[in-house]
């Protein structure tokens, strides 16, 4: 039997689009660009821990000011 999972993924999409919005509002082109950049270098680290658990909140360095 199959387990009821109560993760919503468009509001968890929605979320975090929103909460990108916000941090990147009045931000210059390039400077959103080296945003998402630096969003795939992490991604790619080799130095990144190999498990994750969804309680976890693993956090980018802000490299923008």
């Amino acid at each position: 039997m199959a387990r009821k999972n109560d993760f919503h993924t468009v509001d968890f999409f929605r979320k975090v689009r929103d909460e990108q919005a916000a941090m990147l509002q009045g931000k210059t082109h390039d400077e959103i660009i080296a945003f998402f950049s630096l969003f795939c270098e992490y991604k790619q680290s080799p130095a990144k821990q190999s498990t994750s658990s969804a309680k976890t909140k693993r956090h980018i360095p802000a490299k923008l000011g």
